[in-house]
Parts: C-alpha cells; sequence; structure tokens
C-alpha cells in the first residue's frame, strides 16, 4: 500500500553520469544566458527562444529527475529517449515556425505531422508534470481534457457544443491561450530572469551573507537558532523566491542547529518550512504567482510588489513571534556568544552585497520592464562574483554554474507553467470557467462572504496538491472573476489569490516546502506541514483582511494605513501568544482561547469586532499582569 501512495509523489533528483552532466550544464547555460540577454534588449524571435525554453526545460526535468521516488537514481534509458523525443519536438516546432506562423488558426488544416508532434509534446509535458510535481496535477488535468472531450455528452448549463480532435489541438498548441499562452511565457521571459539572479547571488556567496547578518542580528536572542532561520530565510527568500531553494540553502545551516538547542525535528522543519515560504511573498523579487498575477491583471510588478509588502512583513512578524513565544515557553537558549560578529562587522565587511539588491529594489520599483529590472540586477553581481573567484577561469566556471544552477531551479516552476497553460487553454475553449464562477456567486446566493470562504475553499484544496503557479493560474481564471463581479478591486482580488496559492509548498499532502525540511530534518513530512501551517495560520487570515482593509495594501491616508497597520500587529501578536501558549509566562487553556479569540476579532474588520477583541485582549493582558505581580508579591512577602 505504501509503494502505491509513493507513486502519488514526484521522482526524485538523479544522480547524474558525466553524459547527463555535460547535457544538464550545457543547455542550461545556454537557455540561462539567451533568456538573460533578451531581457537585456537582444533582440530573438519570442516564439522560437519559447520553443527552445520548452525543449530545455522538458529534457532538464527527465535528465535530472526519477519517475517516482522508488526508482533508483543512477541512469535510465527512459530518461533518455524522452528527453529525445523533447528536443525532437521543440525542433520540430522551431523548423515550422515560419509555416505555422502564416497559418490560419482554427481555419488551416493541421497536417498529420502538426498533430503528431502536438500530441507528443502534451504528452511530455504531463509525464514531466508526473516526475517533477506529481500525480494530483495530472489527473486534474486530465479531467479538464476528458470534459473537452465529452462535455457535450452532459446536460445542464455544464455542457458545451463539442470538440474535434484538431480543434482541441489547434486551440492548445497553435495558438496563444493554450500551452505555449501567458503562462508559459513569464515563466520563460521574466521568472527565469529573477531565479538565475538568485542563484547568481547564491554562488557569490549571497546566502552566506544573509546567515551572517541574520545571526549577528538576533542570534543572542532567546531561541536564537529559530529566530536566525526566520530572518535568513525572509531575506533570501525575498531574493530567491522559490520557498524549496530557499529550504535547501538557509536550512542546510539552520534546522541542524535548531535541533541542537533542543527543538524537535518536526518544529524545526516547520519553522524552517514557514519561513521559507514567506519569500514567495516577501519584495522585491516575490514568487512567480506574483510575475503571472503581472501579466494577467496587467498591473504593473512594482505596483503589485509595493502593495504585497506590508502583508508580507506582518507575515515574518508573525512567523517570528510564533517562535519567540515558542522558544521562552520550552527554554530554548541563544548558541551566539561573544565571538558573534556584530551587525555593524557584517555590514562592513561584506557590504557589497547590498549593491545588488539595490540595484534590483530601484530597477524594479523605478523601470517600467520588470525583466529588464532582473537583467540589471543580474549585471551587478558580475563584478562580486569576479572578485570572489579570482580568476578568469574560477570566474567563467563560477558564472556559468551560476546560469546551469538557475535554470535546474526553473524545471517544476516551468513545468507547472506549461501544463498550467493547457488547463487554461481547456477552461477558454469550453467556457468552464465562467461556468465555475457563476455557480460560485449561485452557490453563496450572491453572498460576498460566502463567495470568499468557497473561493478560498476552492484554492486552498488546490494548493494541496500541486504548486503555487499553477494554483495561481487556476484560481485566477475560476474565482478571481467572481471576487470582482462582487465589487472587491481587481488587486485585492488577485492578491487574495496569490497569497492563499503561495501557502501551498506547506499545505499537506504535497507540501514541496516542509518536504524539503524534511529531508535535513529527518522527520516526517506531512507532520513538518501541518505544523507549518499552525507557525503559519496567520498567513491563512490575512488575505481576507485586505479584502476590506484598503489600507493594508496602501490604498488610503497616511494615518488610515498607520491605524490599521497597528492593530493588526496588535492582533498578531496576541494571536501568536495564545497558539504558543506564552506571554511572560506559560498560559493556561481559558486564557489561550481568550487570546485567540481577540486575536481573530482584531483581524476582522466587520462592525464592533475590531472594538471587542481590543477590549478583550487588554483585559486578558491586564489581567495576567496584574495576576503576575500579585504572584511576585506573595513571594516575596
Amino acid at each position: 500500500m505504501f509503494k502505491l501512495l509513493t507513486l502519488v509523489f514526484p521522482g526524485q533528483t538523479r544522480k547524474l553520469g558525466t553524459p547527463e552532466k555535460i547535457v544538464v550544464h550545457g543547455l542550461g547555460i545556454a537557455t540561462g544566458l539567451l533568456l538573460l540577454c533578451m531581457s537585456l534588449g537582444l533582440y530573438v524571435n519570442r516564439e522560437l527562444s519559447l520553443f527552445f525554453f520548452t525543449g530545455s526545460i522538458l529534457v532538464l526535468a527527465f535528465l535530472t529527475t526519477t519517475g517516482n521516488p522508488l526508482r533508483p537514481r543512477e541512469r535510465s534509458a527512459a530518461s533518455w529517449v524522452l528527453s529525445g523525443l523533447s528536443a525532437a519536438s521543440a525542433g520540430y516546432f522551431m523548423a515550422m515556425h515560419e509555416v505555422h506562423a502564416d497559418r490560419l488558426p482554427m481555419i488551416d488544416e493541421l497536417t498529420t505531422a502538426d498533430l503528431t508532434f502536438a500530441i507528443i509534446l502534451i504528452a511530455l509535458v504531463m509525464e514531466a508534470t508526473r516526475r517533477c510535481i506529481g500525480l494530483t496535477l495530472v489527473v486534474l488535468v486530465s479531467s479538464f481534457l476528458l470534459y473537452t472531450v465529452f462535455g457535450n455528452k452532459l446536460s445542464g448549463s455544464f455542457a458545451h457544443r463539442g470538440f474535434s480532435l484538431q480543434e482541441m489541438i489547434d486551440h492548445l498548441v497553435f495558438s496563444t491561450n493554450g500551452l505555449f499562452g501567458p503562462a508559459l511565457e513569464v515563466a520563460a521571459f521574466l521568472v527565469v530572469v529573477f531565479v538565475v539572479f538568485g542563484a547568481m547571488l547564491e554562488r557569490a556567496g549571497g546566502a552566506d551573507f544573509f546567515y551572517d547578518f541574520a545571526n549577528s542580528l538576533v542570534g543572542r536572542q532567546v531561541g536564537g537558532p529559530s529566530k536566525v532561520a526566520v530572518v535568513s530565510s525572509g531575506l533570501y527568500g525575498s531574493i530567491s523566491g522559490s520557498p524549496t531553494a530557499d529550504v535547501v540553502t538557509t536550512g542546510s545551516f539552520s534546522i541542524p542547529l535548531m535541533i541542537k538547542t533542543g527543538m524537535s525535528r518536526t518544529y524545526a522543519g516547520a519553522i524552517e518550512s514557514a519561513a521559507s515560504t514567506g519569500g514567495a511573498l516577501l519584495p522585491p523579487v516575490m514568487g512567480s504567482a506574483a510575475f503571472l498575477m503581472s501579466d494577467f491583471t496587467g498591473i504593473s510588478y512594482g505596483a503589485i510588489a509595493l502593495a504585497a509588502l506590508p502583508s508580507a512583513l506582518l507575515y515574518y512578524l508573525s512567523v517570528f513571534l510564533a517562535v519567540h513565544f515558542k522558544s521562552h515557553r520550552d527554554g530554548i537558549k541563544p548558541t551566539a556568544d561573544a565571538s558573534t560578529p556584530t551587525v555593524r562587522h557584517v555590514l562592513k565587511t561584506y557590504w557589497y552585497y547590498l549593491i545588488p539588491i539595490a540595484v534590483l529594489v530601484w530597477a524594479v520599483l523605478s523601470l517600467n520592464r520588470a525583466s529588464f529590472a532582473g537583467g540589471i540586477a543580474c549585471l551587478s553581481i558580475i563584478p562580486i562574483i569576479a572578485w570572489r573567484e579570482r580568476s578568469a577561469k574560477g570566474f567563467v566556471v563560477g558564472l556559468g554554474q551560476a546560469l546551469s544552477d538557475g535554470m535546474k531551479g526553473m524545471i517544476g516552476v516551468g513545468v507547472a507553467c506549461a501544463i498550467a497553460g493547457l488547463v487554461v487553454g481547456t477552461l477558454a475553449m469550453t467556457d468552464l470557467s465562467g461556468k465555475i464562477s457563476s455557480a460560485l456567486f449561485a452557490l453563496s446566493s450572491g453572498s460576498i462572504v460566502l463567495t470568499i470562504v468557497t473561493a478560498a475553499c476552492v484554492i486552498i484544496v488546490l494548493g494541496m496538491g500541486m504548486p503555487t503557479p499553477a494554483v495561481y493560474a487556476l484560481s485566477a481564471v475560476l474565482a478571481a472573476p467572481a471576487l470582482i463581479q462582487l465589487g472587491i478591486p481587481t488587486l485585492a482580488a488577485h492578491l487574495f489569490i496569490v497569497y492563499l496559492a503561495s501557502m501551498s509548498a506547506i499545505t499537506p499532502p504535497v507540501a514541496v516546502a516542509a518536504f524539503a525540511a524534511a529531508s535535513i530534518a529527518q522527520g516526517n513530512p506531512i507532520k513538518i506541514g501541518f505544523v507549518a501551517c499552525r507557525v503559519a495560520m496567520v498567513a491563512f487570515i490575512l488575505p481576507f483582511v485586505y479584502l476590506f482593509e484598503p489600507a493594508l495594501l496602501l490604498k488610503s491616508t497616511p494615518v488610515d494605513i498607520i491605524i490599521t497597520l497597528g492593530r493588526i500587529a496588535f492582533a498578531v501578536l496576541v494571536l501568536n501568544a495564545g497558539i504558543e501558549g506564552f506571554l511572560h509566562r506559560r498560559l493556561g487553556t481559558m486564557t489561550r482561547a481568550l487570546l485567540v479569540l481577540s486575536g481573530v476579532l482584531l483581524l476582522l474588520p466587520i462592525g464592533w469586532n475590531e472594538v471587542i477583541g481590543f477590549a478583550l485582549a487588554c483585559g486578558t493582558i491586564g489581567w495576567l499582569w496584574v495576576s503576575r505581580h500579585s504572584s511576585y508579591a506573595a513571594v516575596k512577602a
């Protein structure tokens, strides 16, 4: 039974032999360099480069990932066959580009070769998804494809007119609304630049800088290792935008240190998972879903990043407070000592790592092209790599390794965006997105609260089996129209989806960040995922808040913004104190329940809830203060 269940999960990373290393590194460097140069203004036909990117991602996926977790990690003949088919399919579309560009979609007939290579490509994307993401998403996409084929046999509002095989293939592969649609374009021409930026910064030693800076900042406090994990993961995650890469990079230091100081393996993995997941919400880079949102909504990435900043900082405040209260309750001691460098020393010694970050922030907020901003930021790291390597050979090897690592980090995102394009294509063909949105609206009887709750449930359920880009792409076409129809601003509606979709990294059963942390902590990934959800509980509440609080998105007066952020920060404090059971001393069950209730009431801007929550929180904290000092006076007497 266990072996059968493991087939649902993605495969594991292969041990590459010499031929595989040559292909993986060579293709990674070539693709990364091409797309980086395009971001800086080099003209290359977008369709041709998109075909090349797709073929590269598929080849990398098959050569680096096993068929399932039980397969041997050594060389596989099947992986080479699938890689060859991927290269052949991409090569066919590149060779036939001019012919396909001249044909009239949905009018001119497709040739047998067109249909054959298109079907092979769809099958390859499905298989790559099964290997890299898991069977859940494949089953979901298959259900949409089956609906496209047999939906005309249904009755009622969910029936459609029916489509021939040629119509389906034409729409899904040969139009800009399917596999080669906006989602894959965002991955190829936008996300990849920022992933390469993160890989280059890591190659230049940026991850060590973030860890040393965090250690000097909070390492001397109670629960120092756990707080270092939160701060360093936030700093690195804000640049990488990838929860998995964040866990593997910062978690390799922080998780063993947390376990050494008394944290359980499960809780250590959960803290790192929750902290790393927040990096996908924290500007300047955020995650791939934010880039998709910019493309879907037409809102500039700079405006999205600025609006998302307060909620991202509140998320990290919540995780930090959870660690703080947990550490005090369990008596976790700091590990930093007098030999630990000060913040001033770290900044004085490694100040140059701040240059590419400053360039990135300036470029994202000032320039109108996010990909160009990422390209400029990548260029700013090159002198640091050159200075660090100290030789021409070391510089070339280091830069090439960074490009290769960046493309390997793009495998999951690229595959997810490719299959998301298939889903979006089927939804557009059959108008299923409009039907589901109407059904959501009808199910909630037009109630804004019920519609929001229903949409949130759909997003969270989807997040239990898919990565963030796929969750967002699906939810943006399924849930966003229903939310916008209720009068919710487009920015708030889509950020609501991005926020909940990002939590897919810690939401069991897939929970990619929890699985990555489990491999380091040697713990149960499902348990780590559930504890991470508890640590990050505020992240499941905050999205509801900014649907009704424009101030949380910085869309109000300065006074209103300050008051709102202060109230929510106070709510985060009392909520975490109640969840973790500590506020100056261990708390009883009743006190914890009162603090949790007051925190929830403070967060929800409905009627008098805020006033009641504030009074309840202040009354509970006041009672704790009085009882604490009364007990102290009695003991002293």
